[in-house]
This record gives C-alpha cells, structure tokens and sequence, in this order.
C-alpha cells in the first residue's frame, strides 16, 4: 500500500488545492484569517475524484467554543447539484486540539467516499488551516502491512506523511470503511485542559486521553515531544497500539 509524504502533498496545496495559500516558506501573519478553497482533484491512479463534492471552503477562524464546534461553523462542502453544507457530528471521524496543534479527519457526505485530514496550527487565538490529505474510502482487498503496529484493524488503507524537509510535523494515517487512526508528533506543551484524564499504559507510562461518544484521544511525552492518537475506536484499542509504537527518536518511528 502507498506510503506518501506530506511534502508532495504541500507542494500540491501550494501549487492548486488551496488558493491564496502562502508561500511555503512564509508564514501568515498574525490574526491574517484566510478562506481557502479545497479542489480535490487528487484522485488515486489518475481516476476523477467523487464529484458528489465539487469544493471544500475552509475558513481560519478566532477560538470561540471548542475546536471542533468552531470548525463545523467554518468548514463548507459544496456539491455537484449546486447546493452546500455544514459538515455534520457524524462526517467528523476524529477530531483533536492539542496546545497549538489540531486536527480533524473529515469524512464527505451524500455517499461521497472519501476522507480528508485537515492540519490546523493555532497563532494566538487563531486556528490557521495547514496541510491536507486525502484518501478513497473503498472495498480493500490488500492491507498494507501493520510492520509491529498493534493496530485495532488487520486490513487497511495507510498514509505516511512529513509537511516539512526537517520532519517537525510528522502524520501516519491508518483507515478502513468505518474506522481511522491519526498519529502525530507535536513538541513537547502546556496540555491545559479538564477534559484530558490521566491513565496508564501497559508499560507503567503516563498518557492522557479524551473520549467523545465513539472517539477518543489520547497522547504521551517522550524525548520532550508528545506522540497523539486520535480516532473512532476505543481508548483500549488506542492504549495497545500506543504500547507497540517504536520509541519516538528510532529511525524507523512508528514502527517496531
């Protein structure tokens, strides 16, 4: 199964996914909010993507609620037929706001099988729209290889990603039909928030999670960086594959 890197991925924001983007060596101002139009022409195997939805309109946005009731207000899909819509609870499959870090996996509605993750970065109490990844949601026929990872699923589709040449901002993207997985490393912060609960992992380490009906959240800090989790599966399922997760400095992290 294809392993991409975000690199190819932010070359293609920059370049036609995301109109009126700044450069990739800039960074947008401080409380400069964008509207961003997603064109999703990124189609496996040179195929058309699902045109149920024609565009994306993805606005930054000032911190209001929690994140993801901000970003349900600031997100809209427009469809073929010509009208448009809120992303609703349901097409949110994890969402996760971590100090200056969040990010959402959006699945598209109206039968439209695909899903895209969408990076934020927060500058003062603004959430500002970074990369984006996309993926088919179809019938798999061959998994790609767990490689020690205790994943909660034995057939699944995979992304491996870095958005930056020194790899500060590293994605592993694991899905099937249902279900998904985002892993991420953020630097070492400040987490402060009453919804985070501490718990323990089999190894005796500390981590904190979040639940939020069927999804959950949950992180660790090693080597002064936090290893994130989020997906629709349960903190068990969570709490095992963060125990088969390489140490975060290894070579080949995630992987055993």
């Amino acid at each position: 199964m294809r392993f991409q890197r975000i690199g190819l991925i932010s070359a293609l924001l920059v370049t036609s996914i995301l109109t009126g983007c700044a450069e990739p060596d800039q960074v947008p101002p401080l409380n400069q909010l964008q509207t961003r139009w997603i064109d999703d022409n990124t189609a496996e195997d040179g195929a058309e993507p699902d045109a149920i939805v024609q565009r994306i309109k993805a606005k930054d946005f000032s911190e209001q609620d929690s994140f993801e009731a901000d970003f349900r207000r600031h997100v809209t899909f427009y469809f073929k037929d010509g009208t448009k819509a809120y992303p609703t609870e349901g097409d949110i499959w994890s969402s996760v706001a971590l100090g200056n870090h969040a990010y959402v996996t959006l699945h598209y509605p109206k039968g439209a099988n695909r899903l895209a993750v969408l990076e934020y970065t927060k500058q003062e109490k603004n959430w500002m729209l970074g990369g984006v990844l996309y993926d088919d949601v179809q019938n798999i026929k061959k998994s790609s290889s767990a490689r020690g990872l205790n994943l909660p699923f034995s057939t699944f589709q995979a992304i491996a990603s870095s958005s930056s040449p020194n790899r500060d901002d590293r994605i592993w993207f694991f899905h099937t039909k249902s279900q998904t997985i985002l892993l991420t490393v953020v630097p070492k912060q400040d987490v402060q928030s009453k919804d985070w609960k501490e718990t323990t992992l089999a190894n005796g380490q500390t981590a904190y999670f979040e639940q939020k009906q069927k999804r959950t959240n949950l992180y660790y800090v090693e080597d002064n960086q936090i290893v994130l989790l989020s997906g629709n599966v349960s903190l068990a399922q969570l709490k095992k594959l963060a125990r088969s997760i390489a140490p975060v400095d290894s070579a080949d992290f995630p992987y055993s």
